[in-house]
């Protein structure tokens, strides 16, 4: 870690200002990581030095990185949150595509409660019958889609409808 630290032109005072640590702490850090004793570090640091590990990545990169990650602002805020995955390298681009047309359009606004009660009630451990009813449209539409899965009927001629009602195209 260290020479990779040379290598991207990171002075260890620089990074302990970033990580909000003393450098002692960093260093200790730094030895933990290059032993392979992962247990004792934080997340947050893991997934930076694993970060830096990568030979294609930027001094800048690790500062945005460092800088987003290791905020002072409330991590449980969803703002910051979603900035967080948005600098983040590693993140999928699918999402922040996904995230990117959610906010430039205004076509799925009904649906983001919908998927948000969706998005509680199958992060839980067990899912009671309510669950079940509420989150099976979601999950029956997500199993045709992962098949490809024909439409049936006159579904077609339905969904045509509704979007020139919405006037989606």
């Amino acid at each position: 870690m260290k020479q990779r630290m040379r290598e991207l032109n990171i002075k260890m005072t620089e990074l302990s200002e970033y990580v909000k640590v003393s450098r002692p702490t960093l260093y200790k850090y730094i030895e933990s990581y290059e032993s392979g004793d992962f247990s004792s570090l934080p997340e947050h640091i893991l997934k930076l030095f694993k970060l830096m590990e990568n030979p294609d990545v930027t001094k800048e990169q690790v500062v945005t990185f460092t800088i987003s990650s290791f905020s002072e602002t409330d991590a449980n805020d969803s703002r910051e949150k979603i900035r967080r995955y948005l600098a983040n390298p590693s993140s999928s681009a699918r999402k922040i595509d996904f995230i990117a047309n959610l906010v430039e359009s205004d076509c799925l606004d009904d649906l983001i409660p919908y998927l948000n009660d969706c998005i509680s009630i199958l992060s839980k451990e067990k899912i009671d019958d309510d669950g079940t009813y509420q989150v099976a449209r979601l999950l029956l539409m997500k199993s045709q889609l992962s098949r490809n899965l024909p439409l049936k009927g006159d579904e077609l001629e339905e969904a045509k409808k509704l979007a020139e009602e919405l006037n989606v195209h």
